[in-house]
C-alpha cells in the first residue's frame, strides 16, 4: 500500500484540488485497510502527518499577514487535517479493541534479569503458538524511549489443554540456549488479526508496561 509520505502537500501537481483528491484516495486506502484489521503502517502515517501539517498549521497562524485564506497551502493544511484526525480516530478505536482482549501471562518465574527473553503468541482458534525472542534496549539518541526486537525463533503445534504452559517453556529452552533463565510470557489474542501488520506491532509497543507490571511468579 502507498505510504503518506513526510511533505506529500508539496509534491507532484502544485494545485489544491489535485492535493485533496490524492489525500481521500489515500484515505479510502486507509479505511479499507483498517476494515480488514490491518492497521500498520497506516496508522503511524496518519499520526507522523497529522502531527507534520499541525505544526506548519500553528507556525502560519502565527504570521497574520500569510495565514490567509487566498494561501493555497492553508487551505490545503486545513482540509486536511481533520480527515487526518478522523482517520486516526477509527484506527485507534480498532487498535483500542483488539489491545483490550489481549491476555497476558508469565510462563515461570520472573527473573531480575528482563531485558531479554521469550514470548508466546497464540492467535484466535490457532492450533500453532509462535516463540519470539525479545530485547528492549534504551535508545541512545533518545531520552526516555526503547527500542524492541522481537524476532521469530520457533513455531509449536499447540493445544492449551493436552500441554502444560511450562512445559512448553522447557521445549524451547533446549532448542535456544541463549538465555540461562529467561522471562517467558504468554500472549494471546482472541482475535484472529493480523500479525506483521497489527498484532506485533501492538505486541511491541506494549511489552515495556507489560514486563514492568508483571507477578512475581507465574503459570506452571
Amino acid at each position: 500500500m502507498e505510504r503518506l509520505r513526510p511533505g506529500w502537500f508539496l509534491q507532484g501537481l502544485w494545485d489544491e484540488e489535485y492535493q485533496r483528491y490524492r489525500l481521500l484516495a489515500y484515505l479510502q486506502k486507509v479505511r479499507r485497510a483498517f476494515l480488514a484489521q490491518r492497521l500498520y503502517p497506516p496508522l503511524t502515517d496518519l499520526i507522523d502527518s497529522y502531527e507534520e501539517l499541525l505544526v506548519l498549521a500553528q507556525a502560519r497562524q502565527a504570521t497574520a499577514a500569510i495565514d490567509t485564506p487566498d494561501d493555497i497551502l492553508y487551505r490545503i493544511v486545513q482540509f486536511a487535517l481533520p480527515k487526518l484526525e478522523e482517520g486516526i480516530q477509527e484506527g485507534q478505536e480498532i487498535y483500542n479493541l483488539i489491545e483490550q482482549q489481549i491476555q497476558v501471562e508469565v510462563i515461570g518465574i520472573v527473573p531480575i534479569y528482563k531485558a531479554e527473553g521469550y514470548v508466546f503468541l497464540r492467535r484466535g482458534a490457532e492450533k500453532i503458538v509462535r516463540a519470539y525472542y525479545y530485547e528492549i534496549r534504551p535508545l541512545q539518541d533518545k531520552e526516555g524511549y526503547v527500542g524492541i526486537r522481537l524476532d521469530p525463533v520457533d513455531e509449536f503445534t499447540f493445544s492449551m489443554l493436552s500441554i502444560p504452559p511450562i512445559a512448553l517453556r522447557e521445549k524451547l529452552l533446549q532448542a535456544h540456549k541463549k538465555l540461562p533463565t529467561p522471562l517467558t510470557i504468554a500472549v494471546e489474542s482472541p482475535l484472529e488479526v493480523p500479525l506483521q501488520e497489527t498484532l506485533l506491532p501492538i505486541i511491541k509497543r506494549n511489552l515495556p508496561s507489560w514486563i514492568a507490571n508483571l507477578p512475581h511468579h507465574g503459570i506452571a
